[in-house]
């Protein structure tokens, strides 16, 4: 694997090797084999002799082979199983004599960050991961790295819901759950339900509307499958017309984008469906133009949030969308299976629940919330309480150092890249446009060439980027990165720029 580090060469004001930090080098992981006890092997069971016609087997004769066999067990696994019990998670605190906590998920385990984000706080940072040693990971627009606070709690909940399952619902600690999310997004958390996915949270707001045929969805050029496949299957039943806009890959200002969303309007449109970012290029979407756009129009606006939340700030209130869907396994770094989502409180009673009508709070008296959006059968409880320490360790190393630090890193990248003679930059350079995610392209290079290339080289992992005719790669740039993996990624760049033609080939896969 080269491992080298290029001079600094790019444009100024880009962070660069020379003057980063090195990278805080992560534990090499070692596996033990354990050899099987001599007092295992002792008291294992012998082969019982074969006689030529099997004695008939008496109620004494089969309880003392039995207690036999459990005696020979015990006295080999008594280390096993005393080492497990010493290592078994701690049970989360029982509640404290005259009532429970206000807060049912302290005392948390998140660390505490001090001091200024300098190179120092993130590299404090970045010892809360446990990312293997010598990768370069870049590809957290697919998925993220959990930190340990969040993996050990989701860990601690699935031990103690294995242990003392009597509370299958633990609605209290759920609750506190959404309340942090509601805080998170600036939104009531009575707009708030705990979903499985941000595909999940799409297609509850698009199967739960009030379709009529002929009614028109407005939907962006560079949105998600996931979004349009969302409203694809009500294009047969009831009938509806999904209309594209075209939105270019590299607009000049976020107007442009509005723009495009304007034309493709008529006066059929009930829903614009945008993305927060674009997770072809990382193009930054004008949430409030376009509620205000939609509202003058008579229609909603439903936000696919996955490629934002946790790395931008999104305020549900001062943009005025009306619905926004986010998966957690992404830049909100809660692992797979988590989702959010946000409906104002307004809208509920227009949107069906995807599975039944059943809202709690109706049950119990309290007033209607998105709660009715939840019921899909048994939670991952772990899961879902893992997006409150998620949103926790944010919350630790504070969302203003967090944008600083995603728009620093892919600001350098851009920089540097679009300094390579033969690299073109697909995502646009601006700060109103652009933050996490870099997409680009090398002249003479497949995008899967140059991805394979710098994973099995350089130990270097990103993903293809492809939309048209341009065929690249996308790196997305969390603040748990660095400015040296960052600088070995443009010196990987400016090799593979100046013979393309020697790139190994990728394996095809071919047909099933």
């Amino acid at each position: 694997m080269n491992n080298r580090t290029s001079p600094a060469t790019t444009a100024a004001g880009a962070i660069t090797a020379g003057n980063a930090i090195a990278t805080v080098a992560a534990a090499a992981a070692t596996t033990t084999a354990a050899a099987a006890p001599a007092a295992a092997r002792r008291h294992a069971p012998r082969p019982v002799p074969q006689p030529a016609k099997p004695p008939a087997v008496s109620r004494r004769w089969f309880l003392s082979r039995s207690a036999a066999a459990t005696l020979g067990f015990a006295a080999a696994g008594a280390g096993t199983l005393a080492a497990a019990a010493a290592e078994k998670p701690a049970r989360p605190p029982s509640p404290p004599p005259g009532g429970p906590p206000a807060d049912p998920l302290a005392p948390a385990a998140t660390p505490k960050f001090d001091g200024p984000a300098d190179e120092a706080f993130w590299r404090e940072v970045r010892s809360h991961f446990n990312i293997v040693g010598g990768l370069v990971f870049l590809n957290n627009g697919t998925l993220g790295p959990v930190p340990r606070p969040v993996r050990d709690t989701r860990a601690r909940w699935d031990a103690t819901l294995s242990d003392n399952p009597r509370d299958s619902f633990r609605q209290r600690e759920l609750d506190a759950v959404r309340r942090r999310l509601a805080a998170f997004v600036n939104a009531s958390p009575d707009e708030i339900a705990i979903t499985r996915s941000t595909t999940e949270g799409l297609n509850i707001f698009a199967r739960g509307l009030d379709w009529r045929p002929g009614d028109e969805v407005v939907i962006g050029s560079l949105e998600h499958f996931s979004a349009t496949g969302a409203y694809q299957a009500l294009e047969k039943r009831p009938g509806i017309k999904i209309v594209t806009a075209e939105i270019p890959l590299l607009p000049a200002s976020p107007g442009e984008i509005t723009a495009a969303y304007a034309r493709a309007i008529t006066p059929r449109t009930r829903v614009l469906v945008a993305s927060h970012v674009s997770y072809v290029n990382g193009l930054i979407h004008p949430l409030a133009e376009l509620a205000a756009l939609a509202h003058r129009h008579g229609a909603l606006l439903s936000v696919d949030g996955v490629q934002a939340l946790g790395a931008l700030p999104f305020d549900a209130a001062a943009t005025g969308v009306d619905h926004y869907a986010s998966g957690g396994q992404k830049w909100l770094l809660a692992g797979t299976g988590t989702g959010v989502f946000f409906l104002r409180k307004e809208l509920q009673d227009q949107i069906i629940p995807l599975m039944g009508h059943h809202n709690p709070g109706e049950r119990r008296g309290g007033p209607p919330s998105a709660r009715r959006y939840e019921q899909n059968g048994q939670y991952n409880i772990p899961a879902a309480i893992g997006i409150g320490a998620a949103v926790d360790f944010q919350n630790a190393v504070g969302k203003q150092n967090i944008e600083a630090r995603v728009r620093a890193l892919g600001g350098c990248l851009r920089d540097g890249a679009a300094a390579i003679p033969g690299v073109s930059l697909l995502t646009p350079a601006a700060p109103a446009l652009s933050a996490g995610i870099t997409s680009l392209a090398i002249a003479g290079a497949a995008g899967a060439d140059v991805i394979y290339a710098l994973q099995t080289r350089e130990g270097i992992t990103v993903r293809g980027s492809r939309h048209k005719d341009a065929d690249g790669i996308r790196v997305s740039t969390h603040f748990y990165n660095t400015p040296a993996g960052i600088d070995r990624l443009l010196a990987a760049l400016r090799d593979i720029a100046k013979n393309p033609s020697s790139l190994p080939k990728a394996p095809r896969r071919g047909p099933a």
